[in-house]
């Protein structure tokens, strides 16, 4: 197997989640026996080796979890790219929510989610729950169709103590929108599942999902971190499903679309609105700019085989590992 790379840096205007303070996010493509493209994309702050050590890492002819899915991922893209055919044929890409970006103003984005009706947003959340909860409502006081749902993330960053005040500070505006919360504390069965009965919430979960059955009612996963089937096949069959991207390079968000176009043949009504369009999170490149959403609709690059992008991957210069 030959395996060559292109490193690439993705620009953010800001901070993306509780536990990071990066803007800029380092990764590589690799293209595996001159076809297959794949993304390595880790998150330190979650527990991955940063790049070069997962480059090492892939050069020595050891495996990680990152590198684990980006080699599926290119054996995946690399067998429809021989076959000169589009992943996406014949798939339609699930309805997403809108990736709030608190780097960017809010007035713009507003309007935008609704004249293009989106169903939901997700906004990360952080540690001054009142400060996210004056945020959530002032976004539901300009909410003019009063149905646009909130869902915030608080990647585990607070106390069960600050995640009670959060749920009893709450607006009743915001209440009434409130559709999840995702990772507010770190997960514990028993606590959770108090927190649901005390305050009828409905809590989503991300980290520590494999081996967790119960406390939550969504299971967030994301295909370009983790194989679906063998999550979901572990899950309560009333389990809620939302898959996302990892907030990754374009090959990766490319990715977890087709996973969750894929997913949704299989799962049906059971899959709910999922958090693939995250595009508008990072500055303009070559790759991004041929993705796009409009009112929770994604757009792919159908027009090249695999994952696409066969023009401007065409121009990149690749560097044997």
């Amino acid at each position: 197997m030959s395996i060559h790379y292109h490193p690439y840096t993705l620009y953010s205007r800001g901070s993306l989640n509780a536990v990071s303070r990066r803007r800029d996010f380092h990764g590589a493509l690799i293209k595996v026996d001159e076809v297959g493209i794949g993304c390595l994309h880790p998150w330190p702050e979650f527990g991955d080796p940063p790049i070069e050590e997962q480059l090492s890492i892939l050069r020595e002819g050891g495996t990680s979890k990152v590198i684990e899915r980006a080699l599926h991922m290119a054996a995946v893209d690399g067998a429809a790219r021989r076959r000169g055919v589009s992943l996406f044929a014949g798939l339609e890409i699930p309805l997403c929510h809108y990736s709030w970006d608190q780097n960017q103003a809010s007035p713009p984005q507003i309007k935008r989610v609704i004249d293009e009706g989106w169903q939901a947003i997700k906004t990360k959340g952080w540690a001054n729950v009142g400060e996210v909860l004056r945020w959530m409502d002032s976004f539901a006081s300009k909410d003019t169709t009063g149905e646009i749902r909130l869902r915030v993330d608080f990647n585990s960053c607070l106390e069960p103590q600050q995640f009670r005040n959060f749920m009893e500070w709450m607006t009743p505006r915001v209440r009434e929108r409130l559709d999840y919360v995702e990772d507010p504390f770190p997960y514990e069965p028993g606590a959770w599942m108090g927190m649901q009965e005390r305050y009828r919430v409905r809590l989503a979960l991300d980290k520590q999902l494999r081996g967790s059955y119960e406390g939550y009612d969504v299971a967030v996963l994301k295909p370009g971190r983790r194989e679906w089937r063998d999550l979901v096949s572990e899950l309560p069959r009333y389990t809620r499903v939302v898959m996302t991207s990892a907030m990754d390079h374009a090959i990766g968000q490319s990715f977890a679309a087709y996973e969750a176009a894929v997913a949704w043949q299989e799962l049906g009504e059971r899959l709910d609105l999922c958090g693939l369009s995250t595009e508008h999170l990072f500055a303009q490149d070559d790759f991004f700019g041929r993705m796009k959403s409009k009112g929770g609709v994604l757009q792919v690059d159908r027009e090249g085989t695999g994952l696409g992008f066969d023009k401007v991957l065409k121009k990149l210069k690749w560097e044997r590992l």
